[in-house]
């Protein structure tokens, strides 16, 4: 798939731009066509400009806040999406614009507003997505909206807090790390030229480390470029299903850390799992989109098996017992809230608890 920027007629005679993927030119004409417009110009651009507005970008999530706030507003004072949609592309500048405006094109030619954001997988998560489908099925777009403005707010404010708890263990990292180069590049060298001169035997273990500082001071380039290659082949094992699988499995078992992975992926579930619930959508494609939000691979194979299980007939609390990345806590609320019908409610508690 490449991201094409393109200018398109609509049927009523306006021009609209936008960018959108497709395999080819032909394939983005093709798709335009279906939406009701007839392509003009389109190029392929430099780069994936929606990845600018993925959930790594600063930028990218304050601006889809202020713009999910900014049709939270605009609906419930009973403004038309295609209005709220252009009041925005008039507001705001740079890539977001040009995707606003492609969503907007797509709405004003009768595609639904679902359907017309979920074109855009790269701006909007699939919890964003399921909810806009929900909200569009049962006509309560503008409280579909705000709780979603709730949810990223609520996104932010967990990210912060999780960089926060990690500031001081990296400092505290980079500090030991830096001191034991500092002691084997520097500090070393100059006590051997000491201890040379003394004419005495050293004991072992200070014979070891001037050993170590020589073989550091000679070889470092070997060493540096072996943890270089040895990081590189980490990285691109980690990007594959058991490498994934092996790190989060891995970091589970960590003292301290682990237990703090798990309960900020215990938390990601129980918020979106209640948020997206209570929205009324399907509980298997509701299990589905869990195994990409918990950001554990071991979690989300759990859930897979969970899924599995509550589609031959289980109960969710039946499912949930043999998962053991789960907490009891959680495990426990889920049974409380399918027996009493508050699933939502309940795992909203586990949330904010965790």
């Amino acid at each position: 798939m490449r991201e094409y920027r393109y200018s398109a007629l609509t049927a009523s005679g306006q021009t609209v731009s936008g960018i959108r993927q497709a395999e080819n030119a032909k394939a983005l004409a093709a798709e335009l066509m279906e939406a009701g417009l007839i392509l003009l110009k389109g190029r392929p651009t430099l780069g994936s400009i929606s990845s600018m507005f993925s959930s790594s970008g600063r930028a990218g999530k304050k601006e889809l806040r202020d713009f999910t706030q900014h049709m939270s507003t605009c609906l419930s004072a009973g403004i038309p999406a295609v209005s709220a949609l252009a009041d925005f592309q008039e507001l705001t500048n740079g890539p977001f614009r040009e995707i606003v405006a492609d969503i907007r094109g797509d709405v004003s030619s009768g595609t639904a507003i679902d359907e017309a954001f979920a074109r855009h997988p790269l701006v909007f998560s699939s919890v964003y997505l399921a909810m806009l489908t929900a909200g569009q099925n049962s006509g309560n777009l503008d409280g579909i909206f705000e709780e979603l403005v709730a949810y990223l707010e609520w996104n932010d404010n967990l990210r912060s807090q999780t960089s926060q708890a990690l500031i001081y263990p990296t400092m505290l990292m980079v500090g030991i790390i830096g001191l034991f180069l500092l002691m084997m590049f520097f500090v070393i060298p100059r006590f051997e030229i000491m201890f040379k001169d003394v004419g005495f035997e050293l004991p072992t273990l200070t014979i070891r480390v001037l050993a170590l500082g020589t073989f550091m001071g000679h070889w470092w380039w070997l060493i540096f470029g072996s943890i270089a290659v040895i990081t590189m082949g980490l990285k691109m094992y980690f990007r594959t299903e058991p490498g994934a699988f092996n790190r989060d499995r891995f970091l589970l078992k960590m003292p301290v850390l682990g237990g703090f992975l798990q309960k900020i992926s215990m938390s990601r579930f129980s918020k979106s799992f209640a948020l997206i619930f209570a929205s009324g959508l399907d509980l298997l494609r509701l299990l589905d989109l869990m195994q990409g939000l918990v950001g554990n691979q071991v979690m989300a194979r759990q859930i897979a098996i969970i899924r599995n299980r509550v589609a031959t007939g289980e109960t969710l609390t039946e499912s949930f017992a043999d998962a053991d990345a789960f907490s009891p806590l959680v495990k426990r609320l889920v049974a409380v809230g399918e027996k009493t019908g508050s699933l939502d409610n309940s795992l909203m508690r586990a949330s904010q608890y965790l």
